[in-house]
């Protein structure tokens, strides 16, 4: 009965005790469906458990250069177009939840550096390779003693 009761008691403790912030993506064009997850661009439904003060986005939160946005927030409710993507933390006078937005297309750069990094791995191993099983000599170096 102990245990059951010290489980209860750890249970309540852990429960967040932030406000719940909820993200609702809208639909771009007539008809159409919104995402499941925020889009870079694309508008979002910010919901409050109640009405603040302030509600400030924070990007690259815990980094030596993140950038904070000021949204000016009537009520419990309102919209939002994220301008980057990006984990970003947003944060009101009643606590703060992270928030992952996510790219509108495939970012070519990234793409980029995916391929070369891969070229450039693969080709030192392959070199390597080619190096290890050629039938050239061992170069003579001298023998310590």
């Amino acid at each position: 009965m102990r245990t059951l009761f010290s489980l209860a008691a750890a249970a309540l403790l852990t429960l967040p005790s932030s406000a719940q912030i909820r993200f609702e993506p809208q639909p771009v064009e007539a008809g159409a469906e919104a995402s499941s997850f925020p889009v870079q661009g694309q508008p979002v439904r910010v919901t409050l458990d109640q009405p603040t003060d302030f509600v400030r986005v924070v990007w690259r939160p815990n980094s030596a250069i993140p950038d904070t946005v000021t949204l000016d927030s009537e009520g419990s409710s309102f919209l939002w177009t994220p301008t980057r993507a990006g984990v970003a933390t947003v944060l009101t006078s009643n606590g703060e939840q992270n928030v992952s937005v996510r790219y509108s297309s495939f970012p070519g750069s990234g793409i980029l550096v995916l391929v070369l990094a891969g070229c450039i791995l693969f080709g030192g191993a392959g070199f390597a390779m080619g190096k290890l099983l050629s039938d050239d000599e061992a170069p003579a170096l001298p023998l310590d003693t």
